[in-house]
């Protein structure tokens, strides 16, 4: 049985993935890393069995689980009329409804342990976005989810999220090729968008993220941390 708290991360090949991956064993966690295809701990989230199965493949190999970051997504870009209702769901149900599998197959062995949730949602979900409305959908629906099970399963479990603005990760080709652009334009249009002139690098968002799973975050249930330059700052 391991000694150290445990961490299951789900779409840990991806950028952002990595980051949290590599930011939680920096600070001491033992990281289980999903990922959609490839390892052996691979898995399609948005597929109803899959999250119970990841899940129960991580407590056999560790015998604990101590946080869950769902950080696994899809994301296509088209106008609502043009978006093909079965992609639309795909990705509903990939960046929603696995999550929500993830959670209701986790909470057990989080409760056994005082544990926490962290899902990673978006600043898109928070203000929409054009083009993106299976992706926004989802990600709002994130963070309801949020706020949900924080009342639900306090004060054992904590639940809280993340909601990032723009990272400089291999995502943006979506957003570029969606807009005709290369993938360096549609960086130096985003990064215009944000007051602090640039867009995130994926090790600043893994920090929200160790943060919120920390003994420092240990007052924050409910709550949605939403690094993003200052995209969406209220006047």
């Amino acid at each position: 049985m391991s000694e150290r708290p445990v961490a299951l991360v789900t779409g840990a090949a991806g950028g952002l993935g990595r980051a949290i991956v590599a930011a939680l064993s920096e600070a001491g966690w033992t990281v289980a890393a999903a990922t959609h295809r490839g390892s052996d701990l691979a898995g399609d989230l948005a597929e109803p069995m899959a999250p119970a199965s990841l899940v129960g493949r991580v407590l056999d190999r560790h015998r604990r689980l101590d946080l869950l970051v769902p950080n696994h997504a899809a994301m296509t870009m088209a106008a609502v009329d043009e978006h093909d209702p079965d992609d639309w769901w795909r990705i509903v149900d990939t960046n929603l409804s696995g999550s929500f599998r993830l959670a209701r197959a986790a909470v057990p062995a989080l409760r056994a342990k005082a544990g926490s949730i962290v899902f990673i949602s978006s600043e898109w979900g928070l203000i929409g976005w054009p083009r993106a409305s299976a992706y926004a959908a989802s990600k709002a629906g994130l963070i309801g989810l949020t706020k949900a099970l924080a009342r639900e399963l306090a004060p054992t479990v904590r639940v809280n999220a993340v909601a990032p603005g723009v990272i400089d990760t291999a995502q943006l080709a979506v957003d570029a090729a969606d807009l005709g652009v290369s993938e360096a334009e549609i960086r130096a249009r985003y990064a215009a968008e944000a007051p602090l002139g640039r867009i995130a690098d994926a090790t600043e968002i893994a920090a929200s993220v160790v943060f919120l799973a920390s003994p420092g975050g240990a007052y924050y249930t409910g709550q949605v941390l939403s690094p993003n330059g200052g995209t969406t700052l209220v006047p």
